[in-house]
């Protein structure tokens, strides 16, 4: 139910997701207030508002948590990308000061390295998972780095930070293939629980105009939160993901350079 929710473009997850949670939270409350008719209201109210009030704030913190995490775990991808743009643009810079002319054809290969992460990896991404194209670039890089025998004490520097670079380039690939297998926070399902809970305890009041709108206006709260922590919770795919804007702008002065 979650996987088909996201598939869905944003805007029409989104009102998808808000409208079930109007439905779900009011039929809850209309069922818990259809059963609550046979005892007496006033004195379940103090009870229950007790147990409103506890269950709300758990659920309230519980929101603000995951929010807050999936946040964090963005700028960890976001930085991670970086991270990888600036390797990639170091070991470029690196190679030409190695020997630019019997590096040429290992830039070139670094260039297209680059533009393969743009076209091959980030729609693989969305599929959890990585470009096989630019697996491949990668793995003749690292090959053609491994025969590009050092010289001299400056190049032999040189070499150690291209290899050095050509591995954090590989950690942060694998970041981003991690932050694209991971899944909406396990406690999410306790969330949802603690919003029904929270919707049973509106069964003390009796259906009135005016508090169907508030809790409504509650419930529609809720889903639109649920669903952008669902969906934040996978960065590489939908209308808010993370974009490869890092990447597009490096590949743009490699070739500026290369030419």
């Amino acid at each position: 139910m979650i996987e088909l929710l996201l598939s869905l473009p944003m805007w029409v997850g989104c009102i998808v997701a808000m409208i079930s949670a109007v439905v779900v939270g009011l039929v809850v409350y209309f069922v818990s207030s259809k059963l609550i008719t046979k005892y007496q209201r006033d004195e379940l109210k103090d009870p229950t508002q007790s147990l409103f009030r506890v269950v709300g704030l758990l659920v309230s913190l519980m929101l603000s948590l995951a929010f807050s995490e999936v946040i964090a775990e963005v700028r960890v991808i976001r930085n991670a990308i970086e991270r990888e743009a600036v390797a990639i643009s170091d070991t470029f810079a690196n190679l030409e000061l190695f020997d630019i002319e019997r590096t040429q054809a290992i830039r070139t290969t670094l260039v297209e390295y680059t533009q393969a992460v743009i076209d091959d990896d980030w729609p693989a991404l969305a599929n959890d998972k990585l470009g096989q194209r630019t697996e491949a670039l990668r793995k003749q890089l690292n090959e053609a780095l491994m025969n590009l025998e050092p010289a001299t004490s400056i190049q032999e520097k040189l070499w150690s930070f291209i290899m050095a670079d050509m591995d954090a380039l590989s950690d942060h690939r694998f970041i981003r293939l991690d932050a694209a297998l991971a899944k909406p926070p396990v406690y999410i399902y306790v969330i949802i629980f603690g919003f029904l809970v929270t919707m049973a305890c509106f069964g003390v009041y009796r259906p009135q105009g005016p508090l169907v709108v508030l809790v409504s206006l509650y419930t529609v709260f809720v889903g639109l939160v649920l669903f952008l922590i669902m969906k934040l919770s996978d960065p590489f795919q939908g209308d808010i993901s993370v974009p490869p804007t890092a990447f597009e702008y490096l590949v743009e002065t490699l070739l500026s350079e290369i030419r």
